[in-house]
């Protein structure tokens, strides 16, 4: 068994949420976090994921009118298959490596939401 596992590394980005403030994350990683490490295919592996930045990724999906994407934490080994639904939070990184990795240009939505 490996006692010390590879650090999750990815590039990192701010949550934005409304002027107001409000959570409606359910207690999801934007309650408390104010920033998320981006990790996964593309993303160039420079800051380490940490409990104060967890660990994103980028989900894209091909509609009629082109692609979608948003963000959503990694699944644990005790739940594998979480639905996350949108909290009302976007991830941005103005690093153009966030950019080129994920071939998109703008806030994402962070689906960080479950019930």
């Amino acid at each position: 068994m490996n006692d010390n596992p590879t650090p999750l590394k990815g590039l990192t980005a701010l949550i934005y949420r409304d002027a107001l403030g409000i959570d409606f994350s359910n207690r999801g990683i934007s309650a408390t976090a104010t920033e998320v490490t981006v990790v996964g295919p593309g993303i160039d592996p420079i800051f380490e994921a940490t409990a104060e930045r967890p660990a994103v990724r980028i989900i894209r999906r091909e509609h009629a009118n082109g692609a979608i994407y948003h963000a959503e934490p990694l699944p644990t080994e005790d739940e594998p298959s979480v639905w996350y639904m949108f909290g009302g939070t976007f991830i941005f990184s103005s690093d153009s490596r966030f950019r080129t990795g994920i071939d998109f240009y703008g806030a994402v939505p962070l689906h960080d939401r479950r019930e």
